[in-house]
C-alpha cells in the first residue's frame, strides 16, 4: 500500500468517526439534544416535534425526538438510559410518572448532561429547568370559570383526565377544583374519570358516565385526547346543549365539534412554540449559558419565569378557542 492509499484511508476513517460522534469536519463537536414526549404518534406531540426540529435546524444541532407509544414511565426510563450512554448534551423529558425519573436525572447530570422537563414537570427531580406551556393556576381557574358560566354556576360536574400521575394535568385539575370550592359552592364534583390519554377510551368511559349521571351538567377534560373523546360521547348520547364541556385540545381535532355546537370552547397554546423554545433553552444550557429572568431568546423576548419556581419558564398565556376565532389558528394539528 502506497502513501496515498494510507492517507486516503485515514481521511475516510476521520470523517466516519466525525459522523459517528457528531463532529463537524473542522473538529467542532455538534451539540446533540434528546427530547422525549409523554408518548409519540399523537397530534399534540407531533406539533411539538415540528417546532423542536425547526429550532434544531436553525441552531445547527442534532435533535433526537423519540419516546414510548404508550404513556409508560418504565419505557421512558429506557430511552433516558440509552441517551446517557450515548453522552448527548441535553435531555428534555415530559415524564409520565415524575417520581420515576429522579435517579436518571442525577445519573445524567453526573455525566455532564443538562436535563430539562417540558410540557409536564418532575418538581423534585433536580432538573436544571422546566419549560411550562402556561401558568398552571391561570389555566385551571380559566377552565373552571368557563365551565361554571356555561352551567349557570350550579349543578353536577365531572373531571375527565388522561392520568393521575402526569404533573401538568393534575396541577391544572387541582387548581380548577380548588377554585370551584372557593368560588362556586353550588357546583358538585361527582366523578373523576381516567382515560389513559386514549381518545376511544375517553369516549367509552364518558358514555358510561353520562348514563350513570343523568343530571350531569358539565365536564372538564384535561388532555388533548380526552376532550374529543368526551365531545364524541356527548354527541352520540344526544346530550348536546345539555352537558357543557371545556378542556385542552388541538384546533383541527376540535373544529368540527365547535362548529356543530357540541362544546362552546377549549384552551391550548401553540405546541410548536413549546417544542421550539424547549430546544433553544436546552441548547443554551448545553453550551454553558446561564438562563434567568434577564435572558432573552430570539422570537420570545425576555423570558417569563414562574413566581413560585425560579427554574420554571412560562411559554405564554392560554388561548381560548371558540366558534368566532378557531379558523384564525392553524398549528398544523
Amino acid at each position: 500500500m502506497n502513501i496515498k492509499q494510507v492517507v486516503g484511508r485515514w481521511i475516510v476513517l476521520f470523517f466516519a468517526l466525525s459522523a459517528t460522534f457528531g463532529c463537524d469536519a473542522d473538529g467542532d463537536r455538534k451539540i446533540v439534544i434528546a427530547m422525549m414526549p409523554k408518548l409519540i404518534n399523537i397530534d399534540y406531540f407531533d406539533a411539538c416535534e415540528r417546532g423542536a426540529r425547526k429550532a434544531a435546524a436553525e441552531l445547527g444541532i442534532e435533535l433526537i425526538f423519540d419516546g414510548p407509544a404508550t404513556a409508560s414511565a418504565s419505557e421512558q426510563t429506557k430511552f433516558v438510559d440509552t441517551w446517557i450512554r450515548q453522552r448527548v448534551d441535553a435531555v428534555c423529558l415530559a415524564p409520565n410518572q415524575p417520581k420515576s425519573i429522579a435517579r436518571f436525572v442525577k445519573k445524567a447530570q453526573d455525566a455532564g448532561i443538562k436535563v430539562l422537563t417540558w410540557d409536564t414537570d418532575a418538581v423534585d427531580s433536580g432538573r436544571d429547568l422546566m419549560v411550562n406551556q402556561v401558568d398552571d393556576r391561570t389555566l385551571g381557574r380559566a377552565l373552571m370559570d368557563d365551565l361554571a358560566r356555561q352551567m349557570g354556576e350550579a349543578g353536577k360536574w365531572a373531571v375527565i383526565i388522561g392520568s393521575l400521575d402526569a404533573t401538568n394535568l393534575n396541577s391544572w385539575r387541582q387548581h380548577a377544583e380548588a377554585h370551584a370550592k372557593e368560588r362556586y359552592p353550588q357546583l358538585e364534583l361527582v366523578n373523576t374519570i381516567v382515560t389513559n390519554e386514549n381518545e376511544n377510551e375517553a369516549r367509552q368511559k364518558v358514555e358510561t358516565l353520562l348514563n350513570a349521571e343523568p343530571e350531569l351538567k358539565g365536564m372538564i377534560a384535561f388532555d388533548s385526547n380526552s376532550v374529543p373523546g368526551a365531545a364524541e360521547a356527548i354527541k352520540r348520547q344526544e346530550k348536546v346543549g345539555q352537558v357543557a364541556l371545556v378542556g385542552n385540545s388541538t384546533p383541527n381535532k376540535m373544529r368540527p365539534y365547535i362548529k356543530a355546537g357540541v362544546l362552546e370552547s377549549f384552551y391550548l397554546w401553540d405546541p410548536r412554540a413549546l417544542g421550539d423554545l424547549t430546544v433553544r433553552l436546552a441548547y443554551a444550557l448545553a453550551i454553558g449559558r446561564s438562563v434567568g429572568p434577564e435572558s432573552q431568546i430570539p422570537g420570545y423576548g425576555r423570558l417569563v419565569f414562574s413566581e413560585s419556581d425560579e427554574k420554571m419558564v412560562i411559554l405564554s398565556p392560554p388561548i381560548r378557542f371558540h366558534r368566532e376565532n378557531i379558523d384564525d389558528y392553524d398549528f398544523g394539528i
